[in-house]
């Protein structure tokens, strides 16, 4: 079975045509867990799975003429998930390099559509601008503790803010910065919380002293933060698009920020900027191509 594998500020994917799938890989959860194991396999935080969009009308054998790509992506644990910025980006950077996409690129995933566009390639790098789309503080659904006029919420003494951007986030915003070896343990609590039925992806920001605390109250407003990314079925993670998109819609929501943010990750600078919706100016590397046995 042929597969691709990016990177994208460290968090990385495979990608996989669905039509190189054999049939004895159907069940797209276990082989999600196969193939991402480090030790025993090629390692990655997820898998996505793709396929064209044919425009109507098109003959089936015309495959470059298609209306976007169908975007389906599953964590390390094998568990689905609704959107994945860096998972979008590393399969861009697939499309574009097999030359079955221009930009910019649709893609059609469990939250609705989302586009991509190339910014600029220097070899295996793309430069890319991905839609994250807008954030939602209202949905029950991935929040059935929601109130009214209630922005943050407490479980187990851990303030959060609870966030939508395709996926369900809770934010953390320290006032002083945490101790790395807590955070893993934190994250995982809040992540497998009872409270939120479909999981959390949990992000813990921290401004450095340069910055003003994250009270609400000071009327400067930070140009970065450094953001400790904890995702639901993979871990902690080295970075995350749609977490970097939870944070900034947080502080934008509290007036921290106002169209830009810069979020240190502890390996690259992530970009995130406001333009009628949230977009992360991404890198995502090409690291190779292979064939996986089962």
């Amino acid at each position: 079975m042929i597969f691709y594998k990016t990177s994208s500020f460290g968090n990385d994917f495979i990608e996989i045509e669905e039509n190189d799938l054999p049939d004895q890989a159907a069940d797209k959860c276990l082989l999600a867990r196969e193939i991402c194991d480090a030790h025993r396999a090629v390692g990655a935080d997820g898998v996505v799975f793709y396929s064209p969009c044919r425009k109507a009308g098109i003959p089936l054998g015309d495959r470059p003429r298609v209306d976007g790509f169908n975007f389906q992506i599953h964590n390390r644990d094998g568990g689905e998930a609704e959107l994945s910025g860096n998972g979008m980006a590393g399969l861009a950077a697939v499309l574009f390099q097999r030359r079955l996409a221009s930009s910019p690129l649709r893609l059609h995933t469990k939250s609705g559509q989302r586009r991509v566009v190339l910014l600029g390639r220097d070899g295996p790098v793309f430069q890319l601008e991905v839609e994250i789309g807008r954030a939602d503080f209202s949905t029950r659904q991935a929040f059935p503790f929601l109130k009214e006029k209630q922005d943050s919420y407490v479980i187990d003494d851990l303030k959060f803010y609870p966030v939508a951007v395709g996926n369900p986030h809770a934010v953390v915003l320290c006032k002083e910065e945490p101790a790395a070896e807590m955070l893993p343990a934190l994250g995982g609590k809040l992540a497998s919380h009872g409270q939120f039925p479909f999981g959390v992806n949990v992000e813990f920001v921290y401004f450095s002293a340069a910055e003003h605390p994250p009270d609400g109250t000071a009327a400067l407003r930070p140009a970065s933060c450094r953001v400790f990314f904890y995702e639901r079925g993979v871990g902690p993670t080295l970075a995350s698009s749609t977490g970097s998109a939870a944070v900034f819609a947080v502080l934008r929501r509290l007036g921290l920020v106002k169209d830009h943010l810069t979020i240190e990750s502890g390996v690259e600078n992530i970009q995130v900027n406001w333009n009628d919706g949230i977009f992360i100016r991404n890198f995502t590397r090409l690291v190779c191509r292979g064939n996986f046995y089962r």
